[in-house]
């Protein structure tokens, strides 16, 4: 069905009609996961689908608006022909609003909700890393220091580093917004929100905000954890950074495919489920879903933790910036490039 209508874009910009080594993969990788999609809702959603979201069609090429689609997209990609399970699209748990898709496998539901952060206001050179700090690091000092370690590091190859934009109340945001398409589910329902991150330090920021010094998942919360105490599950996830200009780096494959993304899944030990269960059924629980959505959260939880696994040269303290990194450079030499190439 895609592939019938791509003569219809007009702006070059768009990123199915960038031709790179990796064009035909991507296209029929998406053209497929459409076509699954058209057997679940049907051909009149699926073209509305195409035309709005995707925007293949005449007109300007609005990449923000396509990469979510993408996120989206990806992320649903292999539950929609799940073995024996239950795929519903634009799930309303609670009408009018929807979730992006729920599942249920096994007899337990998952309701998911996919967002991306707009990084459209920041012009990113492949020269250029961007460095953002949570408003509650502790002081100014920090900040200085871990600048200054990261220039350090990454000035001999080249790059330049500067302070960015905290997004730290897009992430409240999110919560706050999967909160409400969730408030009407059922009580045995699973919820679970995917953010999608950019690269990999971008990525360490997003963990920050559940964990780092006034974190949402942590006591000290900058709100209350009643606001997403629905929210069971956080899945971070890099297919953000493997679809934007997805043509310039020849490394990263299988663009569409969550399982071959890096992804991080933390349990809210603040949501009424987690509240209601064990210790032992909770981490029962975060096993059952790491078999569903294949992560790192323990094998990278335990690289953070180890005080003496950082690579020659670098202080163990850079690991609350640059952790995903060099965790995820460990995969590189069996020619696993989860990233592009920053």
């Amino acid at each position: 069905m895609l592939l019938d209508h791509l003569s219809e874009i007009t702006d070059n910009q768009h990123y199915l009609v960038k031709t790179s080594i990796h064009y035909d993969e991507y296209l029929h990788a998406l053209n497929k996961i459409l076509n699954s999609l058209q057997a679940k809702i049907g051909e009149k959603q699926v073209k509305r689908l195409i035309r709005d979201k995707l925007q293949v069609r005449a007109g300007a090429f609005n990449e923000s608006q396509y990469i979510q689609a993408a996120c989206e997209l990806t992320a649903m990609n292999e539950f929609i022909d799940y073995p024996n399970a239950a795929f519903v699209y634009e799930d309303k748990v609670t009408s009018p609003k929807d979730v992006d898709f729920s599942v249920t496998v096994k007899g337990e539901k998952y309701n998911l909700e996919v967002k991306c952060a707009s990084y459209k206001d920041e012009v990113r050179s492949p020269d250029e890393v961007t460095l953002t700090f949570s408003n509650r690091m502790p002081h100014n000092a920090l900040r200085e220091q871990a600048l200054k370690e990261a220039r350090e590091r990454l000035t001999p190859q080249g790059k330049t580093v500067k302070e960015g934009k905290n997004l730290d109340n897009v992430m409240k945001d999110f919560l706050e917004s999967t909160q409400a398409k969730v408030k009407q589910c059922r009580v045995e329902d699973t919820n679970i929100l995917i953010v999608c991150c950019h690269e990999e330090i971008d990525m360490q920021l997003w963990r920050g905000y559940l964990f780092g010094e006034g974190g949402f998942f942590t006591e000290n919360s900058p709100i209350e954890h009643e606001r997403f105490d629905l929210v069971d599950f956080v899945l971070l996830t890099n297919i953000y950074n493997r679809h934007f200009n997805y043509f310039n780096d020849l490394r990263v494959s299988n663009h569409w495919r969550l399982s071959s993304s890096f992804n991080l899944l933390y349990p809210n030990r603040f949501s009424k489920k987690s509240k209601s269960i064990t210790v032992e059924n909770g981490r029962k629980k975060l096993n059952e879903l790491n078999e569903i959505f294949p992560n790192h959260n323990v094998k990278f939880e335990e690289f953070l933790k180890n005080r003496d696994d950082v690579p020659s040269g670098e202080k163990e303290a850079m690991k609350h910036i640059l952790g995903v990194a060099w965790y995820a450079d460990k995969f590189k030499n069996n020619g696993i490039f989860y990233f592009q190439q920053s």
